[in-house]
């Protein structure tokens, strides 16, 4: 008979080689990102058959035929199916008041005062996301080709901006544009959708790290006299509780 040392040791060795597998299982799944792009959910529907024509038997009046819902069987051009990408693009947000900002034909317009210091805090910016210079002035930013990695893309991309600036009176105008983007050594400078993407992306890091404190919490709603008043009812000691909370508080 085998004695538990060994029935521990061959339990042991299962539940390590399990805890491997799923391990593996894990990894696998969170890899994969094709949830945040494709379309999920069940297909059938393609296979259902086609709709027959309508037979309408004599001394059955119908109403006159109308094309408000007519179903257009012409052939469709692009990309459907799990070859469409269902992101939404990415729309550039200004995080500071005062400041406007517009994205048209792959760049990104941005206006704001002077006194936020935006363009000076861009370089530390870019090296906090690994996107080194390539030259810089007070007038025009370069950068280097850098990996950038987005958790909804299977593969990073490499890619290379300018961004520049002009002082009109207390205000500063700076546009940032791509100078090239390639994944896995295909060009995509000519998919504006793509090129979006990456271009807004950038402008709203760079606004997330520019952003006063005020914007980085979120402001706590002030409950109305009648939440707070359902709140009395549903926890009569609740008094009680905030005054042995402000005294503990008070203790330390």
């Amino acid at each position: 008979m085998l004695n538990k040392t060994v029935l521990k040791s061959i339990a042991f060795k299962r539940i390590a080689i399990l805890s491997a597998f799923a391990s593996i299982f894990l990894v696998g799944c969170s890899s994969d990102q094709n949830y945040k792009r494709e379309v999920d959910g069940n297909e059938d529907y393609l296979n259902s058959p086609a709709l027959k024509a309508l037979v309408i038997p004599d001394g059955v009046s119908v109403p006159i035929e109308a094309g408000d819902y007519y179903v257009n069987k012409n052939n469709i051009e692009g990309i459907v199916g799990k070859q469409l990408d269902i992101r939404p693009p990415t729309l550039p947000i200004p995080t500071i008041s005062e400041a406007f900002v517009i994205y048209n034909h792959g760049m990104v317009t941005f206006n704001a005062p002077v006194s936020y210091g935006v363009w000076n805090n861009i370089p530390s910016s870019l090296n906090k996301q690994n996107i080194l210079l390539n030259s810089s002035d007070s007038k025009t930013i370069k950068t280097d080709n850098a990996v950038i990695i987005r958790q909804d893309e299977q593969q990073p991309v490499r890619a290379s901006f300018i961004i520049n600036r002009q002082i009109i009176g207390e205000t500063e105008t700076i546009t940032i544009v791509l100078n090239s983007l390639t994944r896995g050594g295909e060009d995509l400078m000519s998919q504006p959708i793509e090129v979006q993407r990456y271009v807004v992306g950038l402008f709203n890091q760079i606004m997330d790290d520019v952003a006063p404190e005020s914007l980085r919490t979120v402001p706590i709603k002030e409950k109305t006299k009648e939440e707070k008043k359902d709140s009395k009812e549903s926890d009569p000691n609740k008094d009680l509780k905030e005054d042995l909370k402000d005294s503990i508080r008070k203790d330390r």
